[in-house]
Parts: C-alpha cells; sequence; structure tokens
C-alpha cells in the first residue's frame, strides 16, 4: 500500500505541487495538519512572541486588528483550508488526516473545558458541514479508526510544549496559574493518547501533527526566543516506545523533511507541503518487510 503524505500547507498549494501530487500513484493519502493559514496573521504572531519577551498580557486578536478586519481574515483563512481539503479529497483515494495547532475553527480541543478561536477552538457549524461532504475523509482526529487492516491512531491541534512550562520567559508570562494549567493540559493529554492506543488492535499507524520528543523537533528559527528549543512531545515518545506503531507520520516543523527511528518505528515528517514537499510512503503486504520513504521537494 501506498501512502501520499501531505501537510503543513499553511493555506498554499501552488498549481506545480498540484500537477506533481495528481502525477503520483498512491492507494490513500495521510494528512498531518495545518490546511490553514494566511501571511495576515503573522502581524499579530509576532506581537505576542514580542509580549512574551515583555511579560505583558497579548490584546486579542479582535483588539489588535478590529472586528470587521478579523471578520475578513477568518473567511480568507477558512476559505484557502476548503481548497486544499477539497483537492484532497478530489484525489479520489481515502484521504486519512488529523488537524494542525493553525487549524482554528476545524476541530473541538478536548482538554479544555472552554476554549476561545484564537486557540483551537470549536469547529464553526458551516466547517463541519464542509468536512461532513468530503466523502472520501477518514477524520482520526483525537480517534483511533480501523481501516485495511490497519489501526490508525490520530492526534492533531494545539498542544502546550514542554518549553511552555519549563523555559523562564513562558512561565514569568503566564505566571504560576497559567503554568499549572499547562501541566495538566499535557497530562491530559499523554493519558488520552495513551489510552487510544490501549484500544487499538493489531498492527498501528500514528497520525501526528507535532513530532514526538527526540525527531524532527528542534525549532531553527534565528532571531526567534523560541529558537533551539524543542517543540517535540515527550508523550508521543512514550507511546510509540510502549505500543511500538509500525509507523509514525508527523509534521509541524516546517525545518525539517525526512526519516528517523525511535526504537523500531519509523518516524516520516513529509516536509511543508505548501512549499512543494510531500512523502511516498510504500508499506510491504509482508509485515517484515522494508518501509520504504520518497520525498519530494
Amino acid at each position: 500500500m501506498k501512502l501520499l503524505v501531505v501537510g503543513d500547507f499553511q493555506g498554499k498549494l501552488s498549481e506545480k505541487t498540484r500537477k506533481k501530487i495528481e502525477s503520483e500513484e498512491f492507494d490513500a493519502v495521510v494528512g498531518v495538519g495545518d490546511y490553514t493559514g494566511i501571511d495576515e496573521w503573522q502581524p499579530y504572531v509576532k506581537y505576542c512572541f514580542k509580549c512574551v519577551k515583555l511579560a505583558t498580557e497579548p490584546v486579542s486578536p479582535e483588539e489588535f486588528f478590529g472586528r470587521a478586519k478579523l471578520k475578513r481574515f477568518l473567511k480568507k483563512d477558512d476559505d484557502v483550508a476548503r481548497n486544499i481539503l477539497n483537492f484532497m479529497n478530489e484525489l479520489g483515494k481515502p484521504v486519512i488526516f488529523v488537524f494542525g495547532n493553525g487549524d482554528d475553527g476545524w476541530y473541538d480541543y478536548p482538554f479544555v473545558s472552554k476554549t476561545r478561536r484564537q486557540y483551537t477552538l470549536q469547529e464553526s457549524k458551516k466547517n463541519r458541514r464542509f468536512l461532513k461532504s468530503l466523502k472520501n475523509f477518514i477524520d482520526v482526529n483525537y480517534k483511533t479508526r480501523k481501516w485495511n487492516g490497519i489501526s490508525w491512531i490520530g492526534f492533531g491541534g494545539y498542544m502546550d510544549i514542554h518549553s511552555y512550562v519549563e523555559d523562564k520567559e513562558f512561565v514569568t508570562n503566564d505566571g504560576p496559574e497559567m503554568v499549572e494549567k499547562r501541566k495538566a493540559r499535557i497530562k491530559r493529554s499523554r493519558d488520552f493518547m495513551f489510552k487510544m492506543c490501549k484500544k487499538a488492535k493489531g498492527e498501528k499507524i500514528f497520525v501526528l501533527h507535532y513530532p514526538p520528543r527526540g525527531v524532527f523537533d528542534i525549532i531553527k528559527s534565528k532571531g526567534n526566543m523560541m529558537d533551539g528549543k524543542s517543540a517535540g512531545i515527550r508523550g508521543f515518545r512514550e507511546a510509540i516506545l510502549k505500543f511500538k506503531p509500525k509507523l509514525v507520520l508527523c509534521g509541524h516543523m516546517h525545518e525539517y523533511q525526512g526519516v528517523k527511528k525511535i526504537g523500531k518505528s519509523i518516524i516520516v515528517n513529509p516536509g511543508d507541503t505548501g512549499e512543494g514537499k510531500y512523502a511516498i510512503v510504500d508499506l510491504p503486504e509482508d509485515k517484515k518487510g522494508k518501509i520504504e520513504v520518497e520525498f519530494r521537494r
């Protein structure tokens, strides 16, 4: 079985990348998240990082942009996501997918009692209806689904990384109450992942957005306060070592495209498809056979 693995579009899909993907041979598509994304968000992102450095509380996106402009940006963001998701659906193959931390408004975030859109938030009714119209899509976001004899375990969306509760700048800005909330979410996320894995039977494939700790996880962004820090998830690494999935597909980190291993599990980051990168993963019929991975860029 051949898998086309894509992700981290950030709202971009060039005609060249479309044609390259359409010319490939594959049996199923796997999406690792971050389909949305428009350049208009960048000033607010930079502003929020500046607030962390200054240990000040950022204003809301509505206050920053103004209500009318924010509404326009949100619509544009949803529109580019629909364009990409619809393209994936029209490839005519099963699409196994999770969302990414940037896909605000497209999924339910289960690790807090109340959420706001600028994190991960309650998906809109319009987006929910659109997702239901994508007949080839198999949703594994916070789910385990059996397909083609394999248990697909999906975990996407926003996550609190350990830098948020260990790095002095973040801890100072957030304060003890928020740090404890983040720690609680980290634990709930880890427990949720383990619960899904325990229920899964037979051969397993993990579909993640964030990378596991120790592979494809070090941020490389000069001038960014996160430069050199890990965005990897320890709970994912622990789950990989304990439950031994045959394959782990992840994204989030645009700095990487490649194959690594944790234990005997193969870890693949397909690269950011918004920049024309993706992977073809060939799963052998013989369970003892070798997984082959080819990268496009």
